[in-house]
Formats: structure tokens, sequence, C-alpha cells
């Protein structure tokens, strides 16, 4: 399968050294958000050490997370500073605008316009989630298993995995990881399926019996120890019904 991943990804840094004036026109920026996070713009890969205020890579990550890649300021402060007042809040959204700003040499970088922050308003903004949700979707919605195995190969990773304990992730994170299982399942990746749910009895079934068909039955039993262990200890129950490694598995 020929590489989906933007060319710009596979830079490994912006030559040195990053722009100290604004940018004049921006007209495409690229956003890595699975397995890591990463901002092109223009085909030139920011530094990971631009960002010197988190918050001020937190509000891209929102919003390039969020519909038409904007947001309501006030949904911005509830969701990077939910126990702070709003006099607070307020006073650290300029900050981190001020640094996201400055961080990516572009005044037009977020634009606020009647309470509403848009993400570069003037150019095209891509990111790999939006790439990959909208094959998924259309990959389940056709039950095609070609096109979900192409699809799932766009999923790069866990979604911002340095972010991994931020609530305003949960919902994007637990929708993104829902949609590749179920990618593996159409598929029939199951062992990608199982790796990334040790407890998914359907992988399980299907492992078992490639090994069983391929004479390996101490790999069989091994794969059926594995599931049995994983449900008990993630779970706390067994496998929903008899399972051993002679069960035939359609």
């Amino acid at each position: 399968m020929e590489d989906t991943v933007p060319r710009t990804f596979r830079c490994e840094r912006y030559p040195e050294p990053w722009p100290s004036v604004t940018i004049a026109v921006v007209k495409e920026v690229e956003f890595q958000l699975l397995g890591r996070f990463a901002v092109a713009v223009d085909g030139n890969l920011m530094p990971g050490d631009a960002w010197r205020s988190r918050r001020a890579a937190d509000v891209l990550k929102l919003l390039a997370l969020s519909p038409d890649f904007r947001l309501h300021r006030w949904q911005v402060m509830e969701a990077l500073w939910p126990e702070s007042d709003p006099q607070a809040s307020g006073t650290n959204l300029r900050k981190a605008l001020y640094f996201a700003r400055r961080a990516t040499a572009d005044e037009q970088t977020v634009v606020s316009h009647q309470g509403v922050l848009v993400l570069w308003p003037a150019a095209q903004v891509h990111t790999d989630v939006e790439r990959f949700e909208g094959a998924a979707r259309q990959a389940l919605a056709a039950s095609d298993p070609s096109a979900c195995r192409a699809a799932a190969n766009l999923h790069r990773g866990e979604l911002l995995p340095d972010d991994r304990y931020e609530s305003w992730l949960a919902e994007p994170r637990q929708r993104l990881r829902q949609l590749y299982l179920d990618l593996l399942r159409v598929g029939e990746l199951w062992q990608r399926l199982s790796d990334e749910d040790p407890t998914d009895e359907q992988a399980a079934r299907a492992l078992m019996r490639a090994h069983l068909d391929a004479g390996e039955r101490r790999e069989a039993i091994r794969r059926f120890e594995r599931l049995r262990e994983a449900l008990h200890d993630h779970l706390g129950v067994g496998p929903d019904r008899p399972l051993s490694p002679s069960t035939k598995t359609s």
C-alpha cells in the first residue's frame, strides 16, 4: 500500500533557524495528532522546542480537533482551565494565544471573531484525524473489509499520547479508538485487534482457529490462556461461552 503519511511529517525537523518574523501569508497547515503532536506550516515542520508554552500548544490541539477548526472562547477556557474563575481563565487564554502566535510566527494562527476562535482562517488546515475518521466512516458504512484495512493503516497511534490524562481529550480519544477497533474487526486484522484489545474474544477465536488449522495446538492453547487471563484481569470475568483450543469458529 502506498504510504499515506504526508511527506511533511517524514522530515526530521524544520531547518534552523525557525523564522523570527511574521509569515506574510500561510497557505496550508498540517497537523499530526495520532501518535504524536506535530505541526507543519507550508511544508515546514515546526521544531518541538517552539512550543515553550504547553497551553499554547493545547489551544491549537483543541481547535484542530473541533468541527471546522473553531470554538467559542468560553469553550476553550472551560476545557483548559475548568477550575479557574472567568477572569483568570481569560488571562490564561490571552497568554496562551500570545505564545501560540509567537511559536508559529504568524498573527493569523488563531483569530478571534465575535468570541469565536478560528484556527488559521485564511489557510487550508488538514489533520491526520480528519483523514482517518473520514476514511473509517466511509469504509465501515460500506462494510468493505479491504477499505477497512486501508483505513486502519491511517491510524498511526493513540491520539496525542503525551496528553493521555487531559480530560478534554477523553471523548475524542475513545471515539477514535472505537473506530479503529471496528475497522480491525471488519477488516479481519485479528492480530492487531488482539494487540489493541486483549479481551476481544472474536479476535482470540479467529487466531486460535488459524493456529489449529496450521497444526499449532500449543499456540492455540497459549492464545486461549492469554484471553482468559486478560478477561479476568481487565473485566473480572471469563469467556462469554465455552471456549477451548478445539472450539470450532466461523
